[in-house]
């Protein structure tokens, strides 16, 4: 069957903020290289995809067109607002259906905002996903992350039994923990990081959500355009997880296939920092900056001004062309809060 890819590109830029924004979410960031998260993505996935569909936000057309328009057989369609990941698929199901004119495809849904260090591994880990769901066609897939530390901010699948080899049974899925349980799911060893990879047949997730979740499998059908959908009928649709609304009420049987290969969901300042490189004290620069007496702190200049860093330890700075943020690395989970502050106190032109 041919292999049809969904790159989910939505996203508030509020983690990345003052260098995300809403028009420019994580994904149209270059954090690693000159091309964007994005880019990177797509290029990852290119060897073995035969489609690749990006479901993007209205308010990214420009930065996502941009990306998009680089490389051949890749299509975009934008949601008016977000509805999260469950509607999200939905669309990009019934868009797929729509072009493929009816007939069957293996679906690949990617992130599009994530870091993989090797993507030769990724695609030998997709390729193992893909094998198995030839032969299990009515079987759910998902690409586990192999964990290495005991990470709260992640939802986790626990393995079952050996399907066959490197493919494993999915026990169950479990939300994210405390400290104290994901040492435990660490040191079990049964236990991956839900990645928010899925593999599954077109026809059989179609009639998943048909039967699942008939509500928003007949708005999504009922709109006139998949490319540019109604606001005032995309608006009605349920804001829901595709893991919420499928993975977990599915009685489809449901694989996983452990990956390593370098991921990271790069979801905070701090995590972009631990995987830059350092100085001798632990310190990391994007652009130009000076550290004296300081350690384990990062420094992110887009301007041509010399930014110098004194007597500090785990700070955050980042400079771009129009704001300033300064913060501890260590208040990572707390970001949301500074978007909510400049919406609040009329500041929307940072947004």
């Amino acid at each position: 069957m041919k292999l049809a890819v969904v790159i989910m590109a939505g996203g508030s830029g509020k983690r990345f903020w003052p260098l995300s924004r809403e028009s420019k979410a994580k994904q149209s960031l270059a954090l690693f290289s000159e091309k964007t998260l994005l880019a990177e993505t797509i290029e990852r996935i290119m060897p073995l995809a035969e489609e690749i569909l990006i479901v993007s936000s209205l308010k990214q057309r420009g930065e996502i067109g941009r990306d998009a328009e680089k490389y051949n057989g890749v299509k975009v369609i934008y949601e008016p607002l977000g509805r999260n990941t469950a509607p999200c698929i939905m669309l990009a199901l019934a868009t797929i259906n729509q072009l493929s004119g009816g007939e069957e495809r293996v679906v690949l849904v990617l992130p599009s905002d994530h870091y993989v260090a090797d993507a030769g591994k990724f695609r030998k880990t997709v390729e193992k996903g893909l094998g198995f769901l030839e032969e299990n066609r009515e079987s759910i897939g998902t690409i586990g992350i192999e964990p290495t530390c005991p990470e709260t901010g992640f939802g986790y699948i626990k393995k079952g039994a050996l399907a066959e080899n490197g493919v494993f049974k999915v026990d169950s899925f479990e939300e994210k923990p405390c400290l104290e349980k994901a040492e435990s799911f660490l040191k079990s060893g049964n236990y991956l990081w839900n990645g928010g990879i899925f593999i599954f047949s077109l026809k059989s997730m179609l009639e998943e959500f048909r039967k699942l979740n008939p509500d928003i499998y007949d708005t999504i059908n009922s709109l006139k355009s998949f490319d540019m959908p109604e606001a005032e009928v995309y608006g009605t649709l349920r804001s829901i997880s595709f893991d919420y609304a499928v993975m977990e009420k599915t009685e489809k049987p449901l694989f996983t296939v452990p990956g390593n290969f370098g991921w990271n969901d790069v979801g905070s300042w701090k995590a972009y920092f631990d995987l830059l490189p350092k100085d001798e004290s632990g310190n990391a620069k994007i652009g130009k900056a000076h550290f004296i007496n300081c350690r384990g702190s990062f420094a992110f200049n887009l301007t041509e001004k010399e930014i110098v860093m004194f007597n500090k330890e785990r700070e955050l700075l980042v400079v771009t062309h129009d704001a300033l943020l300064s913060a501890s690395l260590d208040d990572h989970a707390k970001m949301r809060e500074i978007t909510d502050f400049i919406a609040k106190n009329n500041l929307e032109k940072l947004l």
